[in-house]
């Protein structure tokens, strides 16, 4: 095992962990007030219809699982990493997806008519402040295609 591959190995160790510590984060904090004293649970319940409406928060955690999965596995195999950040992102982007829509639709709006943004809580915070490990799943897709890269160049 090259030098490379064993800070590679330790690298993809402690994402594992952190994207695990991040899952368990977000689904504890999900059940803190969220928007207009709702969790995030009770919030995406018919947000995008009505088929199927009462799993739909659940899939939207799968999507966050699935990046701690995607993580497992990028410690053996480092094009998992992209799997890792399409996970992340899409989950945070879903999840701030009503108040970005809500932001955009009365600042348009408010010159003619009057318009308040809904209550947003301490959930919505938190799960806001926990998308910026998003930066650190960038820096380690960049450093699993330098290790994909120093790979080949020596096998």
């Amino acid at each position: 095992m090259t030098k490379n591959d064993k800070i590679y190995h330790i690298t993809s160790v402690c994402a594992f962990v952190l994207h695990i510590c991040v899952f368990v984060f977000v689904v504890v904090v999900g059940f803190l007030p969220f928007c207009e004293k709702r969790n995030f649970y009770e919030c995406f319940i018919g947000f995008f219809g009505n088929t199927l409406s009462a799993v739909q928060p659940y899939f939207v955690m799968a999507i966050l699982f699935l990046s701690c999965v995607g993580a497992f596995f990028s410690i053996n195999r480092p094009l998992f990493s992209f799997l890792v950040a399409a996970c992340t992102i899409s989950f945070f982007v879903i999840a701030t997806l009503p108040y970005s829509i809500e932001a955009m639709i009365i600042g348009f709006a408010s010159p003619w008519i009057s318009g308040n943004m809904s209550t947003y809580g301490i959930g919505f915070d938190l799960i806001v402040a926990t998308s910026y490990v998003f930066y650190f799943d960038i820096s380690f897709l960049i450093y699993s295609i330098i290790t994909l890269f120093i790979r080949s160049k020596t096998n």
